[in-house]
């Protein structure tokens, strides 16, 4: 079995089982022999991480050159009608397994999602130009966090045909290709101001826009949707004609917001001047827009609505509003803020999400809505360690989870009751979170006994010690908690205490709040022995009827098949 590729390796040639998982690929060739692709590396000790909500996971970016095969022929039969001769099929059973070569491309950071561009023939002024590659990285840790924007001209046809897709191989130069790779964007740490005041806090992104391209007026653009605090927005990134590098923030276009709303999911263009996009806000649901770019800074841009869901709801959401709320004295903490104009004295239910490096931007959401529309008001706090505010605040969580992140929650809560958005006491304060939102939930309940009526837990981390070897992403537990991930190294005693250390399991006598559990049974990323073993605990405290679970048969992490809608 071949080796994975080295981070400086020249080429891995397809023998026997490959040792990584291709996807993500695109043709890099009109001919359709050159194929861009991401591949997936195993960590030491033969381990394929958790990929899901993971952009940090060991992948490079690879060119693979497929073999000139001739044009298929229908098989003739003779006279009798049977086969080929077995020493012919044998001949072309070989010309069809003729082995494709894969040479690595780009494999400084973990990389994902290529796509490239053509130049559109004889339109406009780029049938001179070359085609380019894009894609995406990360920083190896943690799981989610300032993503790089990185390009490469490729060859035009004529030398396609004398270096990649030559059919001499001593005619390949494979190695002045990807000298030519280059950093668009770079990763943020911290944004020279706030992101309300407009400070750029860098790219993230998980995968590109199937075609992420727009060409206007000779200068190549690159579009994506990257979070901007608790905004999902739309950028235009000059990408082309000629080496543009690390690109200062002024150069990168925020473009304006379809519909003035301010959470944007998709974005899709034609390679040309069109674009379209798919966004909403927290009371309006999704619609679709569309424009057409004609001029080069982007200022005449105007949106226009191809569909009109949201005026069909809009009588039921009537009343209700969305904000952002920043927690005084915990920057870069916000809060979006989804309840009644005229009535604040509801329930607060707050709802941290989950990853911990992951956000909650400003989607409409069908159940938050629902739970608005029922009488109650719901606060969703992007702590520290939440992305969109720069690497910095990322990094920040690291060895202080289940406390620099909980008193960010809980400042969120009495922000509230402080403007009198929210009022403490009993039955007035609620909880839901699932995953690292669920973490913090038992967190809340174990360190603030007194504080909430009812916590509602989904696939909860309880106790990350024990999580270590059932999970899916084993490098989480060791870097959320302020170490290096080692694939070969033992769990010891004080290892141990520091995972227990940062875990609410350590809380457990404190609770007192009534909890319920929702428990996947094949999740892979948080073990349901996690939940099942806080359930049992809670029981053998004297919980009784306070504590009840969920048990979700055939369902995963986040609890969305069929039977879990219940």
């Amino acid at each position: 079995m071949p080796k994975p590729p080295k981070a400086n390796s020249f080429s891995h040639q397809l023998e026997g089982p490959p040792v990584f998982s291709l996807g993500q690929a695109v043709f890099a060739s009109l001919s359709g022999r050159s194929i861009l692709a991401t591949a997936y590396l195993r960590s030491a000790g033969d381990r394929k991480l958790g990929i899901v909500y993971c952009t940090n996971r060991p992948s490079i970016i690879v060119r693979i050159t497929l073999p000139d095969l001739p044009t298929p022929k229908l098989e003739d039969e003779d006279e009798t009608g049977s086969d080929l001769k077995k020493e012919e099929k044998e001949k072309k059973k070989e010309e069809e397994t003729t082995d494709a070569e894969c040479h690595t491309l780009f494999s400084d950071f973990p990389a994902r999602s290529p796509r490239v561009w053509f130049p559109l023939g004889d339109e406009d002024d780029s049938k001179d130009l070359r085609p380019v590659a894009i894609w995406v990285s990360s920083a190896k840790e943690p799981h989610g966090s300032c993503s790089r924007l990185h390009a490469l001209e490729l060859p035009n046809a004529e030398e396609l045909k004398s270096s990649w897709e030559s059919t001499n191989p001593e005619s390949r130069d494979q190695s002045s290709l990807s000298s030519g790779c280059r950093t668009v964007v770079d990763s943020v740490w911290d944004p020279p101001q706030s992101v309300e005041d407009g400070g750029f806090p860098g790219l993230y992104i998980n995968q590109l826009p199937t075609n992420p391209f727009l060409f206007v007026y000779g200068t190549l653009y690159a579009t994506c949707v990257t979070i901007w605090g608790c905004y999902s927005d739309i950028v235009a990134i000059p990408i082309g004609p000629g080496a543009i590098t690390d690109l200062q923030a002024e150069s990168i276009i925020r473009l304006p917001r379809p519909g003035r709303r301010r959470g944007t999911t998709v974005v899709n263009c034609d390679g040309k001047q069109g674009i379209a996009a798919v966004s909403s806000d927290l009371t309006e649901p999704n619609d679709v827009f569309t424009a057409s770019i004609h001029d080069p800074d982007f200022a005449s841009l105007e949106w226009h609505h191809i569909t009109n869901i949201a005026s069909r709801v809009r009588n039921l959401t009537f009343g209700l509003m969305g904000k952002i709320i920043d927690v005084k004295e915990r920057y870069p903490t916000q809060t979006i803020y989804l309840g009644s104009e005229a009535d604040s004295d509801r329930r607060l239910i707050t709802m941290a999400h989950g990853g911990p490096h992951s956000v909650t931007p400003l989607f409409f959401s069908a159940p938050l809505v629902a739970l608005a529309l029922c009488g109650y008001n719901v606060s969703m706090p992007n702590y520290t360690g939440s992305l969109g505010y720069g690497q910095r605040w990322v990094e920040e969580l690291l060895g202080k989870i289940g406390r620099l992140d909980v008193d960010d929650v809980m400042g969120s809560a009495k922000e509230l009751v402080k403007r009198g958005m929210a009022r403490e006491g009993p039955g007035m304060q609620l909880y839901m979170g699932g995953s690292h939102g669920g973490f913090l939930d038992a967190h809340v309940v174990g360190q603030y006994p007194n504080f909430f009526s009812a916590a509602v837990l989904r696939n909860p981390v309880i106790n990350v010690a024990s999580m270590i070897s059932t999970t899916d992403i084993p490098d989480w537990t060791d870097v959320e908690c302020g170490t290096s991930y080692n694939p070969a190294a033992l769990l010891l005693p004080e290892n141990y205490s520091n995972l227990y250390s940062m875990s609410p399991i350590q809380y457990v006598d404190k609770v007192q709040t009534p909890v319920l559990l929702n428990i996947g049974d094949v999740d892979q990323r948080v073990p349901p022995s996690q939940g099942k073993e806080y359930y049992h605990l809670l029981k053998a405290r004297g919980m009784g009827d306070k504590v009840e679970m969920l048990w979700f048969p055939e369902n995963g992490h986040p609890l969305d098949k069929v039977e879990a809608e219940r």
